[in-house]
Formats: structure tokens, sequence, C-alpha cells
């Protein structure tokens, strides 16, 4: 088992001569919302990615998005500025973690299973090599929390990769992780792609404990002390984060439905899914409040804006609609060039990862349309 942490305190770059050129001062949070949130809203840039977007992480007025050849493409926001191209590894799978200068990107198909990289020095800090690492990371403070692929746990200091501790699949029963693990309370929670969910102690890596539930693919979600478990079976399972205790259950007729991770608003948890109906359901008793249905399946977990009371979703023919989050009625609706993948919402508008390889940016003003392939 391969766990060796390489640390490379010199100017080495990850995988190829390409890096990142970020502005001094660019990755500070702006101290407010920089653009207005109510639909419509009008596309205000598009970027091509080179291969088909996977995630996108902003770190103040950056934006970095992973692909599957291995890159991760740096913009400056709202401008769409591009600021460098990353060559990390073979495929990025999950979404980075980003604290103070530092990204942290976990590898799926490359010796090294997690890589942080200084954006302002432009150079590689510190790497651990692995079995490759699909999920994305989960970073808590000075942590950060691996699944790797076929089911390592471990906690990683985030400044220096030095391992806190390590759980091996043979104590968890975990095989196959795609999930990003959730942190709640003193758990972490992760789930694999058999439909193992398993709760270890955040501080030590102890085994807390273990359910059996249907296959999991998408990213877990928390709420209230609840865990929300989407399946590819037509299932959300709501587990009591203390116990793992079922709660509730949300089973459709039709098992095939892979379910997107749950978004939260006050009381209620918006779910969509492969099925293209997006279902607004009570938190703590998961009754179905009301239901949406739409032509195409939906892949990306919507996106919640409480100030303009809609939830947006976008579906793998490029439809971009907003629902009010009180009722799913239809408010707005656009259509974008290729099947949307990722929605992400920022302090500078909606970012929405499209097939086969663009990033768009939308914002809720008239000004003209500028787009660059």
């Amino acid at each position: 088992m391969r766990r060796a942490l390489g640390l490379l305190g010199l100017c080495v770059l990850v995988g190829g001569c390409r890096s990142l050129q970020v502005p001094v001062g660019a990755l500070v949070p702006p101290e407010e919302a920089m653009w207005r949130a109510s639909p419509p809203l009008v596309v205000r840039w598009r970027r091509d990615v080179e291969a088909a977007p996977v995630r996108a992480l902003v770190a103040g007025r950056i934006l970095l998005v992973t692909n599957h050849k291995g890159d991760v493409h740096a913009f400056e926001l709202p401008e769409g500025r591009r600021r460098g191209v990353l060559d990390v590894g073979r495929d990025l799978m999950g979404v980075p973690a980003h604290r103070k200068s530092l990204l942290v990107v976990p590898v799926a198909l490359d010796d090294a299973a997690v890589v942080a990289y200084d954006l302002y020095r432009r150079r590689t800090v510190w790497r651990r090599t692995g079995d490759g690492v699909e999920a994305g990371l989960t970073l808590d403070g000075e942590v950060v929390y691996v699944a790797e692929r076929w089911g390592r746990v471990y906690a990683l200091n985030v400044e220096d990769g030095r391992e806190r501790w390590v759980q091996e699949p043979e104590a968890t029963g975990l095989e196959g992780v795609r999930a990003r693990p959730v942190r709640v309370g003193e758990l972490l929670v992760v789930a694999d792609k058999r439909g193992r969910v398993v709760a270890l102690e955040a501080r030590t890596g102890r085994l807390r404990w273990r359910r059996q539930l249907r296959p999991v693919y998408a990213d877990l979600a928390v709420a209230d002390g609840l865990v929300l478990v989407p399946t590819t079976r037509g299932r959300l399972v709501a587990l009591e984060a203390a116990s793992g205790e079922k709660v509730w259950t949300l089973a459709l007729p039709d098992t095939s439905v892979h379910l997107t991770t749950p978004v939260m608003a006050g009381s209620t948890v918006y779910v969509a899914g492969g099925d293209g109906v997006v279902r607004a359901l009570t938190l703590r008793t998961g009754t179905v409040r009301w239901t949406w249905t739409g032509g195409a399946a939906i892949v990306a977990p919507p996106v919640v804006d409480t100030t303009a009371g809609v939830l947006y979703v976008g579906d793998l023919h490029g439809r971009l609609v907003a629902l009010e989050l009180t009722s799913g009625r239809l408010r707005w609706e656009t259509r974008l060039e290729g099947g949307v993948l990722e929605l992400i919402g920022s302090p500078f508008g909606l970012i929405a990862l499209t097939r086969p390889r663009h990033v768009y940016l939308l914002q809720s003003d008239h000004e003209p349309v500028a787009s660059r392939p």
C-alpha cells in the first residue's frame, strides 16, 4: 500500500510546464455580493477549458475549473480573464479544496492521489501518493479529509500534507468511493458505490457506525443533524448523523433514477434526478411539497438563491431554468450551448459547466453578451 508523502519545497510544477498566474490579493473573498441575483440572467462570458469540465471552485476573485484531461484552468472574476492552466494528473473528478493561497487537488489517475499547489508562489508544496481519489476533498480548518477510490480514508494537515490518521478499507468495508465525504459535528461520513455508509470520528478515524443502502455516486449533504444520501436507485435517504438511524426515505417508483446531491433552503430539501424531475421535500419528514418536470436528465445539483427566491436548475439538453422556491413555478428560462454538468453560485454570478468543454458566467443585468470560444 502506497502511502509515501513527497514534500517538494522548491519550484516544481505539477505534471508539465504550464502553471497558474494568480495576482497577489486575488484570493481574498469580496466583502459583499457583486451581482444582482434576480432572473432574468444573461451570459457575461463563455470560456473553453479544453476538455469536459468536471468541478468548479471560487477562491476570492479566482474561478478554478477542473477537467477530465487533468488540468485546472483559472479565470479572474468577473471579467473572465485567463490566469493560466495547471497540469495536475490524468483525470480530475472530485472538487478541490482551498485554504489561503493553497489549492489542494484530488487526482483520480496518477501516482499522486493528492497535490497541494501554492497559487501565489506557483509551486507544488506537497503531494501524497496513493490509489487515486475520485471523490472531492473535505476541508475543515487545518485538516483536509481524503477518501481514496478503493476505500482508504485519511486526514492530512493541509499546510504540509502530514498524516494525522488513516483508516483502511478492511476496517470500514468501503470500496469504490466516488461521493465527497461530509463533516458533521465530530464525525466524518463516507459512502461508496456499493451503498455502504460509515461514520468515522473526525479526530481519530475510529469507526462509529455503519449502514448499508443503495449505490452512492453523488456527494452527500448535511442539514440540521441529518446526513442526506442520494443514490443511483431512485432513493434519497436521511440518516441521523449521530447514530446512523434512518429517519426517512424518498423512494421513487423508477429505481433506475440517479439523484443529484440535495441542496437546502430553510426547512426544505431540493433534489433533482436523471428523470428530469425536481422535487422539494420537508427536511424533517421527507414529505414532498412540490415537483417540477423538465424535458431532460439533470445531473448538476440545483443552486438555491434565497434572495431572489428561486432555484436554478440546468439539464443535459442545455436548458437552464429558475423555479420559485415555494411552489416550483417556472419564473425564467434560457438555453446554453451544451448540457449542464455543474452549477455553482458565487458572489459574481451563476457559474455553469457544460458539455463539451465550456464554462459560463451568467449575471443579472442586460449589458451585451460577451462570448469567447
